[in-house]
């Protein structure tokens, strides 16, 4: 409520100023969609129910110009929501506190250029290829130029991702530099950025915290976890999990090591060793906590990570990035590349070697106009790494998964909730950038070809079928890259000029990739990577 309040607060001020200000202005855009959804087996397994369910959400986007030259942009999203739940989809159960204010900056038109300052857009360039659009603390000048028959927009971006301790060097950064160029043939461009990361996760990390995390989350309550915390005075947390789950995998370890060279010694017939080796095997089994075996093994290889190299990494990484889009008459083309170079450093606390980061993606689809038909045909490739232990990080969808691109429906998309399931490997975008999606790491390959036909002027059915492969998974034997083969039917209605209808219909008849890659390189009879997906919505946008 306190959001609304200062919303209208905000309102009333800015109409007060408007008998001084003559030339105030205030315009008002946005949407508002209701859309549903249906998953057939969203773990791909043969128990897996079919979910569905319907959710909404109104944005509005507020301009106030306050002159022509002069202009201040906010935007919320409100009742972000399932249907008939009090779920707001934010930290609070209650339907009167969940306007979120995600973007507020002004724009400033300079005689030297564009200015913009403040929370806006950003993580988007060139097509929508390689797109995460999110909402961004950023500086960016912009400045236009005439090159014949079109401009060249020059543009520079200071972005600060995050921000953990404003007293010391230990922030995330972005910054760009780059120019665009367009006419009414041609929209191409190039861009270079620096990303300077102080605490970034390298793909090791992330799975190791994640891993630890949830070893916690499922032994909280574990009965000689509760007594280690007891006995030595410590807080609950993970530093303490961490320190209790050490000491018993040190334990474990050495018993094993132990008991191994009791075997060696007897066989040799060294009866005296034998016997030390085996009352050290006991000693050390009788300080393991019983309850710890309950533990996710994980868990172990994911403190020895963090004993190597920590949870973070000094990332210092280059991304330059081409892209054009032309149409020549009926004929469409259009290509981005996304490539990054660069190192992630350890603290000196660490004795980890520094890795070489080196990832590319990059799309061509061509496209051409019959109509009332149209088709299309393009191919994509994002670079993976199966291997997260080694000494390169490949893995181009860690730092850029693309979710805005959506080419094919359950495959590159995240609207419906699958993305991170997918018998627990997800799909191509995951769950988002530089999180622990074992497909989108893996990266892809993937050929596609489709068509529209405009039935009506207002009604049009397109289809698009996808035949996609791991670009890397893990070395040897039992692990397929065999993606699959996904269908999508999609139906549009623009039922009037600001009120759009649109169903797809996806089915993906997956390959073994799923079953292996889920289970450690065997196929899991368990797993059916067979799916199918609904999903519609309408959107009425103002």
């Amino acid at each position: 409520m306190k959001k609304v309040l200062l919303f209208a607060v905000l309102c009333f001020f800015v109409a007060g100023m408007s008998p001084v200000s003559a030339t105030l202005e205030t315009e008002f855009g946005g949407e508002f969609y209701v859309e549903g959804i249906l998953n057939s087996n969203q773990n791909m397994l043969e128990s897996d129910n079919t979910v569905d369910y319907r959710q909404m959400r109104l944005r509005v986007q507020t301009t106030f110009k306050v002159s022509d030259n002069l202009s201040l942009i906010t935007r919320f999203d409100a009742l972000e929501k399932i249907l008939s739940s009090e779920d707001s989809a934010f930290d609070n159960n209650e339907d009167d506190d969940n306007i979120d204010f995600d973007r507020a900056y002004l724009a400033y038109i300079s005689p030297i250029g564009l200015f913009e300052v403040g929370r806006m857009k950003g993580v988007t360039w060139g097509t929508s290829f390689a797109d995460d659009e999110d909402d961004t603390d950023r500086i960016k000048y912009t400045v236009p130029i005439e090159v014949g028959d079109g401009k060249i927009y020059l543009f520079g971006v200071a972005e600060k991702v995050s921000e953990f301790d404003p007293m010391i060097d230990d922030d995330n950064d972005k910054f760009y530099i780059g120019g665009v160029f367009k006419n009414e043939t041609i929209t191409a461009g190039f861009i270079s950025s620096l990303y300077s990361y102080n605490k970034f996760p390298d793909p090791g990390q992330r799975f190791a915290i994640d891993d630890l995390q949830a070893s916690y989350d499922s032994n909280i309550n574990n009965a000689a976890y509760r007594k280690f915390l007891a006995d030595n005075g410590a807080q609950d947390g993970m530093a303490s999990y961490g320190g209790w789950y050490s000491a018993n995998a040190t334990n474990a370890l050495t018993a094993q090591g132990a008991q191994k060279m009791a075997i060696a010694a007897q066989a040799a017939g060294d009866l005296a060793k034998a016997g030390q080796y085996a009352a050290a095997a006991k000693a050390a089994s009788e300080k393991i906590e019983a309850d710890w075996l309950k533990a996710n093994d994980m868990a172990t290889s994911s403190l020895m990570t963090m004993k190597e190299r920590g949870m973070f990494s000094d990332g210092k990484v280059y991304m330059f990035s081409p892209f054009f889009q032309g149409k020549f008459g009926d004929l469409r083309l259009e290509a981005e590349l996304d490539y990054i170079t660069g190192t992630l450093e350890y603290d000196d606390r660490y004795k980890a070697v520094e890795r070489d980061v080196e990832g590319f993606a990059y799309y061509v689809e061509g496209g051409y106009d019959l109509s009332p038909i149209s088709v299309q045909a393009g191919f994509a490739h994002s670079s993976g790494d199966a291997n997260y232990e080694d000494t390169d990080v490949e893995a181009m969808g860690y730092v850029a998964p693309g979710v805005d691109w959506g080419k094919v429906f359950i495959l590159n998309s995240d609207s419906h909730g699958m993305n991170g399931t997918l018998a627990g490997v997800g799909n191509h975008v995951g769950t988002g950038f530089a999180t622990a999606s074992t497909a989108m790491i893996d990266g892809y390959q993937m050929f596609y070809a489709g068509l529209d036909y405009a039935i009506t002027d207002d009604i049009t059915l397109g289809f698009i079928g996808a035949i996609s492969k791991a670009d890397d998974v893990p070395l040897g034997p039992g692990y397929d890259d065999d993606q699959g083969i996904e269908y999508d039917l999609t139906f549009t209605w623009n039922i009037t000029d600001n009120l759009t209808y649109k169903a797809i219909g996806a089915y993906l008849d997956g390959g073994d990739y799923w079953t292996t890659r889920a289970s450690g390189g065997t196929v899991n009879p368990a797993i059916d990577p067979e799916i199918y997906a609904l999903f519609h919505r309408l959107t009425l946008t103002f």
